[in-house]
């Protein structure tokens, strides 16, 4: 049960910090908006990994995975404007914070139009695996993750998952972005949780390696929740 257990418990944890984030709407309303979106997404993300686990192998555990492809592809882009809004907060000049906002912007709507057609589009088949104990879809599979009782093709054992593009583009921009706050305004949350999620990324999809991954989000996302907190101070004098 630690499997089920462990993504509940990131589940709570994500909706809170999405709710949380509603909190901030006063002050910071676009950022605010943004990471409940996001929030809302990696809640939804761990739920459908225990909700998999009891649902079985079948059409409606497909879908609902495929939905969770869907949105991480366009919804993790919109970080980006929530370290411009840190950036207004914490020393950016005035045409600073707008040049900030307009790339934010840019990067997010662009990112959002690749992780649709190039990331989301380009998903093929996907296929039950056994994660720490649950079950959800996955574009490959191997011996760790190989889900009992299930007979795999010789074509699902060969397929290779793609990199998940927008979510990594939306790390790199945003630990630039963390690093002018950082430079700027001697504020390096951001900047040092950012920078925790992306040495995260490189952990082996094997193993140990997803759910510290996963535990290591909590961390990501509680540091921005707090960072946001502190800039909706600044904004809101």
């Amino acid at each position: 049960m630690q499997g089920p257990f462990m993504f509940s418990f990131f589940t709570l944890v994500h909706f809170t910090v999405a709710v949380a984030a509603l909190g901030l709407l006063t002050a910071a309303p676009v950022a605010a908006i943004c990471l409940f979106i996001v929030e809302a997404v990696t809640a939804f993300d761990n739920a459908a990994t225990v909700a998999g686990r009891f649902l079985g192998i079948g059409e409606r555990t497909e879908k609902l995975n495929r939905m969770r492809f869907l949105l991480h592809a366009i919804c993790i882009g919109w970080l980006l404007p929530v370290y411009s809004a840190l950036g207004r907060a914490f020393g950016f000049s005035a045409s600073g914070a707008f040049v900030a906002d307009v790339i934010a912007w840019v990067l997010a709507i662009a990112i959002t139009l690749l992780g649709y057609f190039y990331q989301y589009r380009r998903t093929g088949e996907i296929m039950p695996v056994n994660y720490f104990g649950c079950l959800r879809y996955a574009q490959s599979v191997g011996e760790h993750t190989r889900f009992p009782g299930y007979e795999y093709t010789e074509q699902q054992l060969a397929a290779r998952g793609h990199l998940p593009v927008a979510a990594v583009l939306t790390v790199l921009a945003g630990l630039l972005m963390a690093a002018l706050i950082g430079w700027f305004g001697s504020f390096w949350t951001p900047f040092i949780v950012t920078l925790i999620m992306l040495l995260a990324s490189t952990f082996p999809q094997r193993s140990w390696g997803p759910l510290a991954t996963s535990c290591l989000e909590v961390v990501f996302s509680g540091g921005l929740l707090y960072s946001l907190w502190l800039a909706a101070r600044v904004l809101g004098t």
